[in-house]
Order: C-alpha cells, then structure tokens, then sequence
C-alpha cells in the first residue's frame, strides 16, 4: 500500500512539472521570448567536450636550429659605385655665430672657414657700448639709451645688456659670402647659418646678431635697408626675370649673387651652447 501510494505522488509531481514546462514554454512563445538556458548548457558542455579532445592530441616536438656564425654582407660593403661628392660651394659652410657673455666668435663647422671648431674662432669680438661710445641707436649701448646729439652712449636706469660690435660682425659675414658666391647663382643651402646663443644672454642682443647676420648693414649714422631674400618660389623660377618686380624675392638658381643687395645667411638656425 505505501508503494503504491510513493507511485500515485511520483506520477503527480511529473505530471505537475510537465504542466509547468507546458505553461512556460507557452508564455515563452506568447511574449516572443526565448529561454536560451537550455542552449547555452549544451554549448558549454559542447566546448569542454572539444576542447578537452584537442588538449588530448597535442604533440609537443623540439625543433633544433642553429644561428648564422657571420651576419650578410652590408650593403656599404658592396661593390655599387657611390655618388659623385657635391660641390662644396654648393653646401652649407655650416657657419656658427656663437654669443657669450663676454664675446661673440665666428667659426664654421665644416672647417672651410675659421679653424678647427670650436677650439679656434674665424673672429671674436669684444663686448661694447660703454658709456660714452659712439651710437647711432639704443641698440648699441649696454644701457639702451643714445643721446642722439652727442651720439655717445648714456646711462640709464636700465639693466646693462650685452652689447657687440654688430657692424663688425656683420663685415666679416659679408666677406666670407661675397668672396665664395659674388657673380654667380648661390644655392638656397649655402644660406643657412646657426646662432648659438649662451642662455644668459637677452632677447634684445639675440635680434641684434640675428640682423647683422641675415642683411648687409648700413654705414653708421645711415638709414638701415633691407635686403632680397632667396626664394624657390616655382612661379618666380618661370619668370624671365630672376629678381621679384617689388625687388624683395630672387630666385636662387639663376640670379647672380650680389652681398650688398642680398641676404648673407637669411637661414637662421638656433641650437644650444657649446662650453668652451
């Protein structure tokens, strides 16, 4: 009777379960919903299946090698003929305006100019604009300040700043160009000069060595100008005429270079002091 009785409550509760599952499965499809659960147990068990086959099939194997003793050839080894060397009147002189506190020296790192770099200096000059010097201008006195009638330096409240001999610097810049480049097409690298400048050293003594490094300056007491400057400008280079119609522009490759009318080393690059 009791056996019976277990029978009679198995039956019911499988039955009820179907019933459930039934009613679920009919929700399911009502709402538009799907129970992934199911699925998602079978592609798990799925993928320990698969990959507990391919972890049983691995073979590990050792692979021996052995590395080169000598590496190829380089190519700068090879037999190739090299490029014929350029024309050193075609590349930079690598001149260097170097400023210090106490002077500025002319060298050029090429050694086609000046002696061996940085040891020896091409020019060094002195700091000036003491009082009482001749000025045409504040930037030639330490204190800023010209008296315009006397032409002499004066004190002022200022702050002494360093003050060179911009005119001769600027002299020696314009014959070391019209000495390699006058009458001929000057190329655009040859342009290129480096300003070397102590960290010291004020931004108003920066833009007075900057100017006498790009143009020609003036004779004392005269009016400055300015210069033409060198261009790769294609529609320049198309024209007949090489030199610009307003006279600020030339084209590099066909204007015969002139230092009194044209930029001694209009490109100007900055780079950190070298101590000495």
């Amino acid at each position: 009777m009791a056996e019976l009785s277990a029978q009679r409550v198995r039956a019911k509760a499988r039955a009820a379960v179907k019933r459930r599952e039934d009613q679920i499965e009919q929700e399911e499809i009502e709402s538009g919903e799907l129970n992934l659960i199911p699925y998602l147990d079978m592609v798990t068990n799925l993928m320990l299946f698969l990959l507990a086959s391919i972890s049983a099939g691995i073979i590990l194997v050792q692979i021996d090698t052995q590395l080169p003793d000598k590496a190829p050839p380089s190519k700068n080894n090879s037999t190739e003929p090299k490029p014929p060397p350029k024309d050193p009147d075609e590349e930079s002189l690598g001149m260097v305006v170097l400023v210090l506190p106490d002077r500025i020296e002319i060298n050029s790192t090429t050694g086609r100019e000046g002696g061996p770099f940085p040891a020896k200096a091409l020019v060094t000059l002195s700091r000036t604009g003491h009082e009482g010097e001749q000025c045409d201008g504040p930037y030639m006195c330490e204190s800023n300040k010209c008296d315009g009638d006397k032409g002499v330096c004066v004190a002022s409240q200022d702050t002494p700043q360093p003050v060179f001999d911009y005119r001769k610097l600027n002299a020696a810049l314009v014959e070391i160009t019209t000495r390699r480049y006058t009458g001929k097409p000057r190329k655009q690298d040859t342009y290129q000069g480096i300003l070397m400048a102590d960290v010291r050293i004020p931004y108003s003594t920066i833009v007075s060595v900057m100017a006498a490094m790009r143009c020609k300056l003036p004779e004392f007491g005269k009016e400055p100008t300015s210069c033409m400057l060198p261009t790769l400008d294609p529609n320049l280079a198309k024209a007949q005429d090489p030199i610009s119609p307003d006279k600020k522009l030339y084209d590099t490759t066909r204007a015969p270079y002139d230092s009194n009318k044209m930029a001694l080393f209009s490109d100007i690059l900055f780079s950190t002091q070298i101590n000495k």
